[in-house]
């Protein structure tokens, strides 16, 4: 190993490790987090945290590499290993070259392991090229059943060009939905593995509708994610993360009074808001120095990480 792991590099979700090649600017769409709206957080089992110094040192691949030999040296095995998520973007130019040389290595280490990149599809580049020629190299190795154990999941976002838009909102490009839709269909005619996502995001009026887009230019499987317009901070009605921890105490109290049964009995309290369970949780985060800068930082145990799905083990496995 090269020396201390940068913080953010890799991280775990659920059985999969997740490579965070870059950060934020480096999608120029809208992150992979914020297309689950702004009160979704990854739990605090997944060791997620912000990549450390990204805007003064690149990730190299030999930093990916480390990452994730440190989690099989702390005896975590994942099933998959997944560049991308969070807030980055593994074909983004700036960082391809090193995601191209880690996936080479990391296939070398742990030849069997399937690979797979996030992407919005948006920065294709000299990356598609380099992804056929990997799939077609690993697919006709010896011992590889002509099974390259690749395989690419592409934020479809929308059914259409003005929908795909509004959630995405792309910065580099007028021709967002059309680009995304010609990557796709060329890696699948190359034979690469694609899959489609999308979420319950207010401006798709029918996720179905992207799921047959998805299946329509190649898509071998579609996965719905759950949206959560909502903070903690709206929960307790303050304006935004920057109230100081009295006012985060006040907020509570008062919701909590207003909840309270007797309260709603009189016809006095509050009705059609946050119910209790919730106001209760977001005064156990915020209210708490520690779980604060979590929250902040993209973490959280939220009551809807009980709700979400291992997306690799229900989507990618189960057809590789």
């Amino acid at each position: 190993m090269g020396g201390p792991l940068r913080r953010g590099v890799v991280w775990i979700s659920q059985q999969t490790a997740m490579v965070q090649a870059n950060y934020k600017t480096s999608c120029h769409a809208v992150s992979p987090m914020r297309q689950r709206g702004a009160g979704y957080r990854l739990p605090t089992n997944s060791a997620y945290q912000p990549l450390a110094d990204h805007e003064s040192a690149p990730v190299t691949a030999s930093e990916i590499v480390d990452g994730v030999d440190w989690f099989h040296d702390q005896n975590i095995h994942p099933r998959n290993i997944c560049f991308g998520g969070a807030y980055s973007e593994p074909l983004a130019p700036s960082s391809w070259p090193a995601v191209e040389e880690a996936l080479v290595a990391i296939r070398e280490r742990r030849h069997g392991t399937p690979l797979v990149l996030m992407t919005n599809g948006l920065h294709p580049g000299d990356a598609v090229g380099s992804l056929v020629g990997l799939h077609e190299e690993w697919r006709d190795a010896p011992g590889s059943d002509g099974d390259s154990r690749l395989s690419v999941v592409v934020e479809i976002a929308g059914a259409n060009p003005p929908e795909y838009s509004e959630v995405m909102r792309p910065t580099a490009t007028k021709q967002g939905f059309q680009q995304v839709c010609g990557f796709v269909t060329t890696l699948v005619e190359a034979g690469i593995r694609v899959y489609g996502a999308g979420s319950h995001h207010p401006a798709v009026k029918n996720l179905k509708q992207v799921e047959q887009v998805s299946r329509g230019i190649g898509c071998t499987d579609f996965f719905a994610r759950t949206y959560h317009p909502t903070t903690l901070y709206d929960v307790l009605g303050l304006p935004d993360e920057t109230c100081d921890p009295e006012a985060i105490k006040e907020a509570y109290r008062a919701k909590a009074k207003a909840l309270h049964p007797d309260v709603l009995a009189q016809g006095t309290g509050e009705e059609g808001g946050a119910t209790m369970v919730e106001v209760t949780e977001a005064y156990a985060v915020l209210g708490d120095e520690k779980l604060r800068l979590l929250y902040e930082n993209g973490v959280a145990d939220l009551i809807l990480n009980d709700r979400e799905e291992d997306y690799f083990s229900s989507v990618v496995n189960k057809s590789i």
